[in-house]
């Protein structure tokens, strides 16, 4: 693990660097993660590119606070290849939360990003009331935490991830929801010009298909792709399709 001081936090983060990288992945996790989740995509990375997965403030190794919205995570993401010499083009890899976080940055911050791939994503991300009220009360449901994965993941993949989110705690969880719950950008997105890849499980029950569908119907350069038993931890229960499906329109793009 490897650490920056940014707006006077230490931030963590791992990287595979490469010499004479033509490239970067910038990967963001989602809601009450952190950097372990993007493993296998960062120890797999197109040819010569380069990868850094950060802790968001809160998470992981990262130093607090929570950041409270999904702007100011844009805001933070946008900073960090500046800060980190990344070789251009950028591109921002999001999963979930970090995916609207992509997005907005793409939005708000379009000098910084030069494409997107979006894992389990949506233009909005809204949350059911009554889970953010169990977690406001301080109060996790494990079996809400196992829909995350499909119903064929092995369980060698799902326990230790739903052991990972109930240690992160219900005050990071329902930071982290109530600021996908107020997350809204679908009248924005034929703005973003940058190309996209939009990677969703067939079987993801907290941001279904018709949401990654949405996304690829309004971005002006998507490709959208759907791969089969996997949930919205796709990167974690079919890394090998997340990569190749990363590392094809990646290398297609920079041509």
């Amino acid at each position: 693990m490897q650490y920056l001081k940014i707006s006077g936090i230490s931030l963590a983060y791992k990287a595979n660097r490469a010499d004479n990288a033509k490239g970067s992945i910038l990967f963001v996790h989602g809601s009450g993660g952190d950097s372990h989740l993007w493993e296998e995509q960062l120890n797999h990375l197109p040819p010569d590119f380069c990868g850094t997965a950060i802790d968001l403030p809160g998470h992981g190794a990262s130093e607090g606070p929570l950041l409270k919205t999904i702007d100011e995570g844009a805001r933070l993401i946008s900073e960090l290849p500046a800060i980190l010499n990344l070789p251009r083009p950028i591109w921002l890899a999001g999963h979930s939360m970090g995916s609207a976080m992509a997005l907005t940055a793409a939005l708000d911050h379009p000098q910084q990003v030069d494409g997107l791939i979006l894992v389990g994503a949506g233009s909005r991300l809204r949350v059911l009331p009554q889970v953010l009220e169990a977690l406001q009360a301080g109060k996790m449901n494990p079996e809400f935490l196992r829909i995350g994965f499909s119903p064929v993941t092995p369980a060698s993949v799902w326990e230790k991830e739903v052991a990972a989110l109930q240690k992160a705690g219900t005050v990071t969880l329902f930071n982290d929801f109530s600021a996908c719950d107020q997350f809204d950008r679908s009248a924005d997105l034929e703005q973003i010009k940058v190309p996209a890849l939009i990677i969703v499980g067939e079987d993801d029950q907290l941001t279904k298909l018709k949401y990654s569908q949405f996304l690829h119907n309004h971005l002006s350069s998507s490709k959208l792709v759907v791969i089969p038993e996997a949930g919205h931890y796709v990167m974690l229960e079919k890394p090998d399709e997340v990569n190749r499906a990363i590392a094809d329109f990646v290398v297609s793009s920079n041509r």
